[in-house]
């Protein structure tokens, strides 16, 4: 059964992503603002959260949201499954994702992620990325608006022990001045990193107390990555421990 759900969400996703693409030539065409281009997206990723709680039966709920400060931040959230790229859009949708270059490539979705703005990193570039990443959330900041990343720079499956790649994460706390909020999920345990079957339950996406600006960098980093790893390691020992009842 959780294959046919997958095979029918799969396709209805398909569906959906034609759908949304077809507003892409007259988007281009008149030339619409950043503001416009969120707005199309979040149709489509909300479209995505519908399928997946009405097909599958994978609904997700939010633990500390009152630690997201109002203003300009930096979300730093763990990375196991493509729902949490989803969700997180959803949650924060005026937000400017760091995301890596090769993404650009995507059908459509290469065209979204270049007029959103994202912020797009060529990670074969070294320092010279880390300083248009810098500039470039520097300016999202600037509009008041949120950064977001995955400091583990791509997804890792539950079973894997938790590997951070900090530079970028730690360049923009050094560089910005704003809080850090540490965040974590447990979506791994619906939708594995090595198969496309999702299975119906509850994901759990917990935001932590905010990193204050001004710690030395590897203070910050060891402590941002104690919180990511603890949380996530307890939201996995809590939803087993729910399944095996």
């Amino acid at each position: 059964m959780h294959y046919l759900r997958s095979i029918i969400f799969d396709a209805a996703v398909v569906i959906l992503t034609v759908v949304v693409s077809l507003s892409v030539p007259f988007m281009a065409l008149f030339k619409a603002s950043s503001a416009t281009v969120r707005a199309v997206s979040q149709v489509w990723v909300n479209g995505i959260l519908f399928l997946m709680k009405y097909v599958i039966g994978l609904d997700y709920r939010v633990e500390g949201r009152e630690h997201v400060p109002d203003g300009p931040c930096i979300i730093a959230c763990n990375h196991q499954s493509l729902w949490e790229t989803a969700a997180l859009c959803v949650i924060f949708p005026d937000a400017s994702i760091v995301a890596k270059k090769e993404l650009r490539k995507l059908p459509m979705v290469g065209w979204f992620l270049e007029h959103y703005p994202m912020i797009l990193v060529d990670r074969s570039a070294g320092r010279h990325a880390l300083r248009q990443m810098v500039d470039e959330a520097k300016h999202a900041v600037g509009e008041g608006r949120q950064v977001l990343l995955f400091p583990q720079g791509t997804r890792q499956a539950i079973d894997e022990p938790v590997r951070f790649q900090s530079a970028g994460i730690s360049a923009l706390y050094t560089n910005l001045d704003v809080p850090v909020v540490p965040a974590a999920c447990n979506s791994g345990l619906f939708w594995g990193k090595k198969t496309l079957i999702m299975h119906p339950g509850t994901i759990t996406l917990s935001f932590l107390p905010p990193i204050a600006p001004g710690l030395p960098r590897k203070e910050f980093q060891e402590k941002m990555e104690r919180m990511i790893a603890e949380e996530a390691s307890r939201l996995l020992m809590v939803s087993e421990a729910k399944v095996s009842r």
